[in-house]
């Protein structure tokens, strides 16, 4: 949304294939999209959705076929990658837990970077890196890590912590400049 909002022009591709929800989130009809795409049943301009947000756009799911296995694992994929970022000046693909599911590695290696989302305090601290180890190990460029589902008013931990820093900051003096000779 802020990209959009700054003007670039955005794709949010729903690709979790087996669990989608951006469409229920954009409030729109998961009936065609990628899957269409790959599968050559629509052409890619009649199921790419013009958002509420100016400059945001958006490929949803679509109906996961029975002759779904290998489907992003496909020459199609990577030319639809290459494609969709010629036309756009990000391109989010929303992909399935990397954990259990192969759709989520392939992506990894077939995208710029990848944000690795973790779930805060729902799983041990191995999974994580074991999530971080598979993405490098198909070739995928960590970005940066988004931790969800932090309550700050329930985690002591993350309140002490916070709280810490705001009032070391609060009486911290403002330092003067050095002179240089």
């Amino acid at each position: 949304y802020v990209c959009a909002q700054l003007g670039d022009k955005v794709l949010v591709v729903d690709s979790d294939l087996r669990r989608p929800v951006q469409h229920s989130i954009l409030g729109m009809s998961n009936r065609f999209g990628l899957t269409n795409v790959l599968m050559r049943d629509v052409p890619i301009e009649e199921t790419i959705k013009v958002t509420s947000v100016p400059n945001l756009h958006f490929l949803p799911s679509g109906k996961l076929p029975r002759s779904s296995i290998g489907l992003l694992d496909s020459q199609r994929m990577r030319e639809l990658v290459k494609n969709l970022k010629a036309r756009y000046d990000y391109v989010f693909f929303d992909s399935p837990p990397i954990m259990g599911v192969t759709d989520a590695s392939i992506l990894a290696s077939e995208v710029d970077g990848v944000l690795l989302v973790v779930q805060y305090r729902k799983y041990p601290r191995m999974i994580s890196a074991r999530a971080k180890r598979m993405i490098e190990n198909v070739g995928g460029n960590i970005l940066g890590v988004v931790l969800n589902n932090i309550n700050i008013l329930r985690d002591d931990y993350y309140y002490y912590y916070h709280s810490y820093y705001s009032q070391s900051e609060a009486s911290e003096e403002p330092k003067q400049p050095e002179a240089v000779s």
